[in-house]
């Protein structure tokens, strides 16, 4: 695989009346910074998309845009790159007329074989229990960095088949360490291969219930 087009943040000002995350991303294996409830769960969204391969928050400053304004994040997908760029008041109003908020970037990302992303906040209003689950997940995968191997992934998956509660997956594999079963079967499950049917409307526990996708 080539290399990312973008490693690390251009700009690591806060905005104004912004609050600020330190997570670590399993995706980019680092920590990175996010300022503001939206990147916060733009993020949430790429880790916890199958199609995201990699990606890079505030990868440039926008040139149009005074200040330090940043696109939010730059994203690889298994169908090319993107620039995710989070509307703010001002520039949803000018989307809103059917304007292009900064004609340059959009040549820019052009000539650059990516496509610009826009999102309204509001786009973002995942349901709590959701971004609190997704959280959960990648505090678990971040805890437990030592992968398990393909071997038990496949064992796991291969163990979901009919639907397991999290409780009956650690009886399963009661010779492992259940926080690695744990951080497996989530790994599982950002990725696409498990579906856990109750993720966006209740917490992740014992009875939470594991099935193939």
């Amino acid at each position: 695989m080539r290399s990312p087009r973008f490693r690390k943040a251009a700009t690591d000002v806060r905005p104004y009346g912004t609050h600020r995350f330190d997570v670590f991303g399993p995706k980019v294996g680092r920590r990175l910074t996010l300022f503001g409830r939206s990147a916060l769960q733009l993020w949430l969204r790429l880790e916890s998309t199958p199609q995201v391969v990699t990606y890079c928050e505030r990868p440039l400053l926008v040139p149009e845009a005074r200040g330090s304004r940043a696109a939010d994040f730059w994203v690889c997908t298994d169908d090319g790159e993107q620039l995710h760029l989070v509307l703010r008041s001002s520039e949803a109003t000018i989307a809103a007329k059917g304007l292009r908020v900064y004609p340059a970037l959009d040549a820019w990302c052009r000539a650059n074989a990516m496509t610009v992303h826009t999102i309204l906040p509001g786009e973002l209003d995942d349901p709590e229990p959701l971004c609190q689950n997704r959280l959960t997940m990648l505090q678990y995968l971040a805890a437990n960095t030592a992968a398990a191997g393909d071997e038990i992934s496949r064992a796991i998956a291969i163990a979901c088949n009919d639907g397991l509660t999290l409780i009956e997956l650690e009886q399963r594999f009661a010779a492992l360490d259940p926080e690695l079963v744990r951080a497996s079967a989530f790994s599982l499950v950002l990725k696409g291969v498990l579906d856990c049917p109750t993720i966006a409307s209740q917490p992740l526990g014992p009875n939470s219930r594991l099935v193939m996708s």
